[in-house]
């Protein structure tokens, strides 16, 4: 028998006297992890970093070209128009917009603080995208799969249409990925089972400037969050998720203690005064939502006073699991495994 190197966790070494050779050799785990023939292996996932700031310069121009026709303040002054004239009241349609910078800053934060994005792996999704600066940034700051907005208000959305066909004309650097947009006319609450819901598992990094969002729109949001994959990020400005869809272990612990000493108490002979009988349970949450993995105060373009940002994790789905070695009449007992 000799030592196998095939393996990265092989001991390398042959048994030594009176050791029992390995029932199954290095070989053969390496033989049974090899794909099977005629099929290709299956590429891993390739980590995309921030961009260098050579790479920024380079990218920054491009960006405002696709804007270089654009004026802020007519856009301002077209969207309250449309409002006025169709009677659109809610404040929710309230018109705010990000530049380059801002989501650089922003997915960059993502990276660091969430966790790594891939190589066109995901979809960007931005909830009320307005121009479409958000989303087209995004495609030039991150090889994203896919990035899609949701935007309303019509002459926005006209807007946006022209920098998207820039966009799609457009020579990038050698070596960029250039990921599809969609800047697509729709509310994203109303039209959510008609064109959000489907994409929400595709989506990786979900951004919302929540600003003047409303009951419908966070609840919308939380659909959403639902729907996303484990490890996902969601970034809201201003407004945080909706507390049901955030995971908060540390939550209310002395209303959770008393209750559980109340349970405690209402097992007979039981002393509950012994603090290993006392169990606390874990604060209730939605099993798909999300922890808060950063919080910072950022100055946001469309005001002088800076907001809050709030960054979030996706957790993986808890998963319901019978421990080992419980007796068929008992069942066992039920634990739940979770981030």
């Amino acid at each position: 028998l000799k030592p196998c190197r095939l393996k990265p966790t092989c001991c390398g070494r042959l048994p030594q006297a009176g050791e029992q050779p390995p029932a199954v050799s290095c070989r053969l785990i390496a033989m049974a992890d090899a794909p099977a023939e005629g099929e290709e292996a299956e590429a891993q996932p390739v980590e995309a970093p921030a961009p260098t700031e050579e790479e920024l310069e380079k990218r920054r121009p491009i960006f405002q070209e696709l804007y270089a026709e654009y004026r802020a303040q007519e856009a301002k002054e077209k969207s309250l128009a449309e409002r006025k004239e169709n009677e659109l009241e809610s404040k929710a349609l309230t018109y705010a917009e990000v530049d380059f910078d801002f989501m650089h800053r922003i997915l960059a934060t993502v990276k660091e603080k969430v966790g790594p994005l891939y190589v066109e792996k995901g979809v960007f999704l931005d909830l009320g995208s307005g121009v479409g600066k958000a989303c087209l940034a995004a495609a030039l700051l991150h090889p994203f799969e896919k990035v899609v907005g949701f935007e309303t208000i019509q002459c926005l959305s006209d807007m946006a249409g022209v920098a998207a066909g820039k966009y799609k004309e457009v020579e990038l650097p050698q070596g960029m990925t250039k990921p599809e947009a969609q800047l697509v006319k729709a509310n994203f609450v109303d039209d959510f089972e008609a064109q959000v819901q489907e994409l929400a598992s595709q989506v990786t990094v979900c951004f919302v400037v929540a600003t003047c969002y409303g009951e419908r729109e966070l609840n919308t949001m939380a659909a959403v969050g639902q729907r996303m994959p484990e490890g996902s990020a969601f970034v809201t400005i201003s407004q945080a998720l909706p507390e049901s869809l955030v995971v908060d272990h540390g939550k209310n612990p002395k209303q959770r203690r008393a209750a559980a000493v109340r349970k405690a108490l209402a097992k007979r002979g039981l002393d509950p005064s012994a603090a290993g009988e006392i169990e606390v349970e874990p604060p209730p949450y939605d099993p798909q939502g999300f922890e808060l993995a950063h919080m910072e105060e950022l100055q946001v373009p469309w005001s002088s006073n800076p907001a809050v940002v709030f960054f979030y994790k996706k957790i993986p789905a808890l998963v319901e699991e019978k421990a080992e070695g419980a007796d068929a009449e008992g069942g066992g007992d039920e634990n739940l495994g979770g981030a």
